[in-house]
């Protein structure tokens, strides 16, 4: 009896099979006197990587950070210990890409050796806005482009953030856009069409308990919020504004599971969101990577995630050390660059930042630029199902068989003729048995294969 669905991908926008590079050390800290580190990333218009390390404990509001430039490989190429900046900003580069800002600019400007290092999003004028939240109010800052203080910890709401995360993005008219989860249960959000000197807000949506909200902008000044609930398992959501703020797609579940934590979010240079999330706070051992269709307009409807997901990727899986806060951002060549912590949770351990980059096979939309076939399997470990994506430029007979390590067929999934473009198969695995296999597909000579694990 056959367990699957096929589902033909049409009309999505550019993308191409992903392989990560293997992963780099940029830095170890031995007897890491809190629970974690806080990463953050910047990748600048000539592809360079900027890796911060914030050097935080609950004592330290604003702490400093040791800031590690990276060249697009991964490699260290210099290193800023104790660089003042605020936990939770990204770091962005100025209008002209030629300046790096990091952290809310409480503490000033940074070595002069690297002037307006300092926060949050730029705009033409190279002046800098940031925000964040302390003792039950949401602040906010903007700097001119010599550092003065056009705007200085204003109040602009009153509300508490769970750990004091909120994210501000700025949309191609200048509109800034500022979101947080209040009290962990409203997802609260704020626009200004006056540079932050007044500011809308609303509520989009009511879920205890709600947190690490993200939000970002797209070229078509859409808005895209993703977010993390802990109802009904922890799942991540993704919702989309136009740019008058009516819901172009209400709140979505994009990925499903027990466990799913810290997503971090960057926009691609066709508009499409890519998302970094780890499998759970403590005990995280995967690191997963999903590619959300940015273009999307469901009326104000939920999407599904067959048509909201484009694609499904596993960077890290059953690593033996915990995983933790992943951080994202895209080059220059729509490469992803990712930075993730791995070391035991807890204070006095040992922990390490690691940083990979991911590579892309020739574009792929309705049609594949490439002759060889392509393949995916999400998610990767399996518990009871699993999407599997595969493509190839001319239509054929397609054949998809499940392996032991032992080389023996387990399974034919799928065996017919299939027309040019992207398909997904939904392979219900139920019946297999715990255990490592290999998945390959089979068209015309080409020959592809993936590792998968099958869970109990």
């Amino acid at each position: 009896m056959k367990r699957f669905i096929l589902f033909p991908i049409l009309s999505v926008c550019a993308w191409g099979q992903s392989f990560w590079t293997p992963r780099k050390l940029i830095a170890t800290y031995e007897n890491w006197n809190y629970w974690w580190l806080n990463v953050r990333i910047g990748v600048d218009r000539l592809d360079t990587v900027y890796c911060a390390v914030a050097r935080y404990n609950y004592s330290q509001n604003d702490p400093t950070h040791d800031l590690y430039i990276l060249n697009t490989d991964g490699d260290t190429i210099r290193v800023i210990r104790e660089w003042s900046g605020y936990d939770y900003q990204p770091i962005v580069q100025d209008a002209q890409g030629n300046n790096i800002y990091l952290g809310q600019p409480l503490l000033g400007q940074g070595p002069d050796s690297f002037p307006h290092m300092d926060a949050g999003v730029t705009d033409d004028s190279n002046c800098v806005s940031t925000s964040h939240a302390r003792g039950g109010k949401i602040l906010f800052t903007r700097l001119g482009p010599q550092g003065q203080h056009l705007t200085w910890l204003d109040t602009i709401y009153t509300g508490d953030p769970w750990s004091g995360r909120t994210s501000l993005a700025r949309d191609p008219r200048g509109w800034l856009h500022l979101t947080f989860a209040d009290g962990t249960k409203y997802l609260v959000y704020g626009v200004s069409t006056d540079k932050g000197a007044s500011w809308t807000w609303d509520t989009l949506q009511t879920i205890s308990v709600m947190s690490h909200v993200r939000v970002v902008t797209t070229p078509d000044t859409c808005v895209h919020i993703v977010f993390r609930t802990w109802t009904s398992g922890v799942q991540l959501y993704y919702m989309k504004l136009r740019p008058d703020g009516s819901v172009a797609v209400a709140p979505s579940v994009f990925t499903q599971g027990p466990e799913r934590w810290c997503p971090n979010v960057a926009v691609d240079t066709s508009g499409n969101l890519r998302v970094v999330y780890v499998d759970g706070a403590t005990q995280a051992h995967n690191l997963w990577y999903t590619v959300l269709r940015g273009d999307l307009d469901m009326n104000g409807q939920p999407a599904p995630d067959s048509l909201l997901t484009i694609v499904p990727d596993t960077i890290i899986q059953n690593d033996p050390v915990r995983l933790a806060g992943p951080k994202i951002g895209v080059d220059s060549k729509n490469r992803a660059h990712v930075l993730f912590e791995q070391g035991p949770y807890g204070t006095g351990k040992t922990k390490h930042v690691y940083h990979t980059r991911e590579e892309i096979g020739p574009a792929v939309g309705g049609e594949i630029a490439q002759s060889k076939p392509i393949l995916s399997v999400f998610p990767n470990p399996v518990l009871t199902s699993a999407k599997i994506h595969f493509g190839m430029k001319s239509p054929g007979r397609v054949r998809i068989l499940l392996f032991d390590t032992m080389g023996r067929e387990v399974e034919k999934i799928l065996d017919r003729n299939v027309p040019a473009g992207l398909h997904e198969i939904i392979w219900n695995g139920e019946m297999v048995p715990a255990g490592v296999y290999f998945l390959r597909l089979e068209v015309g000579e080409y020959t592809v294969t993936r590792k998968i694990i099958r869970l109990l």
